[in-house]
């Protein structure tokens, strides 16, 4: 009981609260198998879709070095342009409610590569427009189809991925490219509009994403046992059509028992609710420091557009330092443990949940500038920030992040007891 405890977060969850996970059917050759892959394939999988990954991200932020550039061309205010950033966000934040799901039911392959294929297609809109209404709606969509990419990879791993240390090393090279990408984008953004003009923000975007996509496409094959035995079964007698799982179709099964779950896991499960907020807090500063940089470096200071993306270099290099640290703390963990105990992976989140609030408490005198809060911040920001200040503001999202950050230790120190308290995992 005790080691089935310990090792249900790392199986897979049930497709329906009733039902248990389907057991594969002696149909698979045991070298045909995701698991027994070769590490080659399984390794060239990771980085070729997290690659893809990077450009989805890098596509979320690239694009707010062009916001002066279409403030002037299509005469709009700062919010409306800054709106090409939060719509691409918003569809981050929709699109997995429809994915997973899907990779659930259809298997991990044709929803990850078909809603790449329709982000792609939708940097060439963002590319050409000539109105701000099809510009935005457009950066909405490419959220919304790139997402898919962040809802299936993590599953998909574990597919094939069968030892803690692997899904740990994995687990860093995806958020290496899950968080890099937002912090190269103005980087690259700015370089960019300034030697090509602003619209090469999404032709850049595009040509990454095919380049990408297309090798992680050629590199990737369904992972999904279920589905590849259901795939083989086709024509084939040797195996009993009885015996393979297929899960029921249709649009109200679907949107009973699949698009529903993610959101009655999310209310249930004081795992996902904590670590879900934490996340978002800590993703939502990234997105924020797209606004505030420029505007306390380039506004407030006059630095070049070019100079003004340099704080994101730290940025960048602090996110691949730390994943690094993952990747070696995954190491140990597997060396120094005969029994895997999920919480034990979370001291480098301890420690990265205290450096987050020193760091954006360190930043807060960067940010102090009256004429900043006349001349730019004003117009993006809400009646009690605009009265505190930017530097002001900075301290409280700082004070968020400390007030947060016991939660880690919390679901360290007491994450057996609530583990045992969820519906989806196994007693």
């Amino acid at each position: 009981m005790h080691n089935q405890n310990t090792n249900d977060i790392e199986n897979s969850i049930s497709l329906d609260d009733s039902q248990s996970p389907p057991s594969i059917p002696n149909g698979l050759k045991e070298e045909d198998r995701p698991v027994n892959w070769p590490s080659s394939k399984k390794w060239s999988i990771v980085v070729s879709t997290s690659l893809a990954t990077f450009v989805v991200s890098f596509g979320s932020s690239v694009y707010s070095a062009a916001i002066p550039h279409i403030q002037a061309r299509f005469t709009v205010s700062p919010d409306t342009a800054l709106l090409g950033i939060t719509l691409y966000v918003i569809g981050f934040a929709l699109g997995p409610m429809a994915w997973g799901p899907a990779s659930e039911l259809y298997g991990k392959r044709r929803p990850l590569f078909l809603g790449y294929a329709i982000f792609c297609i939708c940097q060439l809109p963002c590319a050409l427009a000539q109105n701000m209404p099809l510009l935005l709606t457009f950066r909405f969509l490419s959220g919304l189809a790139g997402s898919s990419s962040l809802a299936i990879l993590g599953g998909m791993y574990v597919d094939f991925l069968s030892r803690p240390a692997e899904r740990g090393i994995s687990t860093a090279v995806f958020s290496v490219a899950t968080f890099c990408g937002p912090t190269v984008g103005p980087i690259v953004g700015n370089l960019a509009t300034l030697k090509l003009g602003w619209r090469w923000t999404a032709w850049l975007t595009l040509i990454g994403g095919l380049v990408f996509g297309s090798v992680a496409f050629l590199l990737t094959p369904e992972t999904s046992e279920v589905v590849i035995l259901r795939q083989r079964s086709k024509g084939n007698t040797s195996v009993t059509p009885s015996r393979i799982y297929r899960p029921e179709r249709g649009i109200s099964i679907f949107l009973q028992s699949y698009l529903t779950k993610p959101v009655r896991m999310f209310v249930r499960e004081p795992i996902l609710i904590f670590f879900t907020i934490y996340m978002s807090l800590a993703y939502g500063i990234i997105y924020l420091t797209f606004t505030m940089y420029p505007l306390a470096f380039v506004t407030v200071r006059g630095w070049s557009r070019m100079d003004g993306s340099l704080p994101f270099v730290g940025m960048t290099i602090g996110v691949i330092l730390a994943c690094i640290g993952i990747a070696l703390h995954s190491i140990y963990y597997i060396q120094q443990s005969r029994v895997h105990v999920p919480e034990r992976r979370l001291p480098p989140m301890i420690a990265g949940s205290i450096l987050l609030s020193a760091g954006i408490h360190s930043k807060t005198p960067c940010f102090k500038s009256p004429s900043y809060i006349f001349q730019a911040y004003s117009g993006l920001a809400g009646p009690q920030a605009v009265d505190a200040g930017l530097g002001v503001g900075g301290s409280v999202i700082g004070s968020i992040c400390l007030a947060l950050s016991p939660v880690a230790f919390l679901f360290w120190r007491y994450g057996r007891t609530i583990r045992q308290w969820s519906k989806f995992t196994e007693d």
